[in-house]
C-alpha cells in the first residue's frame, strides 16, 4: 500500500451536503487512514493517483468543486490537536 493525500474545497450550495457524503464514501472505500481537518485525508490505498482522482469525479461537481490528490513518500506523519 502507498499513502495518497486528497485536499479538496467544495462549494457551498445546495447539493453541498451529497456532494460531500459521496466523497466521503469515496474515501472510505480507499481505506481513510487519517482525517483530522475538514479538507485534507489520507489514504491507504494500492490504487494509483489517476485511480484515486477519477473516482472523486463521481462524488464532486469539477464545476464547482476543486481537489488535489497527491502521493506521499514518507510514511511520516505528525498530527496536532485533539482527536
Amino acid at each position: 500500500m502507498s499513502i495518497k493525500g486528497v485536499t479538496f474545497n467544495i462549494k457551498y450550495d445546495d447539493t453541498y451536503t451529497e456532494r460531500y457524503n459521496n466523497l466521503r464514501a469515496v474515501f472510505e472505500r480507499h481505506n481513510q487512514v487519517e482525517d483530522r481537518t475538514t479538507s485534507c485525508v489520507f489514504l491507504d490505498t494500492p490504487k494509483s493517483v489517476d485511480e484515486v482522482h477519477t473516482a472523486l469525479y463521481g462524488a464532486l461537481d469539477y464545476t464547482k468543486d476543486k481537489a488535489i490528490v497527491f502521493e506521499t513518500y514518507r510514511h511520516n506523519m505528525k498530527t496536532f490537536g485533539p482527536k
